[in-house]
């Protein structure tokens, strides 16, 4: 577990709880981290109790939390004098894919669309109102790939993050960084789709459109790069056969050339 997790990165770390209990709001923002890559696979999740605190819930509200995540597969939880909690393998990560995609699969165009909508914005926004100083720090997240051998999605979460930061917008950081716990791709599955030097060509594009101040070559070259990551999801799951392998029998009287209801339909 690396010391500076920060949680989302947005001003606000706490999650954004809804109506859902508090133990589900816990687990979602955990997800969430392990989604992003904030929190990779083998890496150690904080004592309970500063979790907790970090979290502002209680201890045995985290227990629930953790256990809903153990039982689904994204953690394992050891007992005894050095025991706790840390990430699953890369292999049991790929489970939790597609079982991530049997609940979720048919959502994903909407998730895509909402975050083209939040962060096509925040590259314009960033464009505009970045001071050096941000977008030195922009730079150097872009870097850190090279530099330090940052694992792709840290290195990605960084680089959105520093952008952010840039567009002066605190709704539209949170906003990202919630629609972000929705979007789950393993880092595997994305680089066999792509090469590592194909996203770092897609970031450099938005660096250079923010560092000449261009607000539509900005939003542009971010379009074209979450279009492109829309593109690989979609290929993964193409290759996958989530979805065919989870076709249901026809109920009687229905054959399998009849049209369905578009809504109960993967898109």
């Amino acid at each position: 577990m690396r010391a500076d997790l920060t949680f989302g990165r947005a001003p606000d770390p706490g999650p954004a709880f809804t109506t859902a209990g508090a133990s589900e709001n816990a687990a979602w923002f955990i997800r969430a981290m392990i989604f992003s890559g904030e929190l990779g696979p083998g890496d150690r999740l904080p004592p309970g109790r500063d979790l907790a605190a970090r979290l502002g819930i209680s201890i045995v509200t985290l227990r629930v939390a953790l256990k809903s995540l153990e039982t689904a597969g994204y953690i394992v939880t050891s007992r005894g004098a050095r025991g706790g909690s840390s990430v699953s393998d890369l292999e049991t990560l790929g489970r939790c894919w597609r079982a991530w995609m049997r609940d979720k699969g048919h959502e994903l165009d909407d998730i895509c669309e909402l975050r083209e909508t939040i962060e096509v914005r925040i590259a314009w926004l960033a464009a505009q109102r970045r001071s050096s100083d941000e977008l030195e720090a922009i730079d150097r997240a872009n870097a850190l790939l090279v530099e330090t051998g940052s694992s792709v999605l840290r290195w990605n979460v960084a680089f959105h993050d520093s952008l952010a930061r840039a567009a002066h917008n605190s709704h539209l950081e949170r906003a990202m960084v919630e629609v972000r716990g929705e979007l789950f791709l393993p880092v595997d599955a994305y680089l066999r789709q792509r090469r590592v030097e194909e996203l770092v060509a897609a970031h450099g594009a938005v660096l250079d459109a923010v560092r000449r101040q261009d607000a539509e070559g900005a939003a542009a070259s971010m379009r074209a790069h979450l279009a492109e990551t829309q593109s690989v999801i979609k290929l993964t799951v193409e290759e996958s056969g989530q979805f065919q392998a989870d076709v249901p029998a026809d109920p009687p009287g229905v054959s399998r050339g009849q049209p369905q209801d578009r809504r109960s339909s993967p898109r």
